[in-house]
């Protein structure tokens, strides 16, 4: 098959959907809880700005009087990381599973 018949079959390829389906998803509340996490985990996310912004200030500190950052922050940045990465991947649904409160927080 030549490109140009590929792409024509692709062109061709419509995406059909069912309204009884749409309207059976409308009334599926496991889909508005979803919405109302997504959000709700998207102002965490946001939050965790100014917790970064202090970590960073702090680090920085330390840094000046010791030469070297502080051992505890540094582990904590490695836990809001790894939190972060599990908010991002729930909000846009790379994954089920949801962030802590509702799972363990990350080691």
């Amino acid at each position: 098959m030549s490109n140009t018949e590929n792409k024509e079959n692709q062109s061709e390829q419509v995406v059909s959907v069912n309204p009884e389906v749409v309207v059976e998803n409308i009334k599926e509340t496991s889909i508005w809880l979803r919405l109302v996490l997504v959000i709700i985990f998207l102002f965490v996310f946001t939050f965790t700005d100014i917790i970064l912004w202090l970590i960073a200030g702090v680090q920085f500190l330390f840094t000046i009087f010791t030469k070297k950052p502080n051992e505890n922050l540094l582990g904590l940045s490695v836990k809001i990381r790894k939190y972060l990465s599990q908010i991002i991947d729930f909000v846009t649904y790379s994954s089920d599973l949801k962030p802590f409160p509702f799972s363990p927080f990350p080691d």
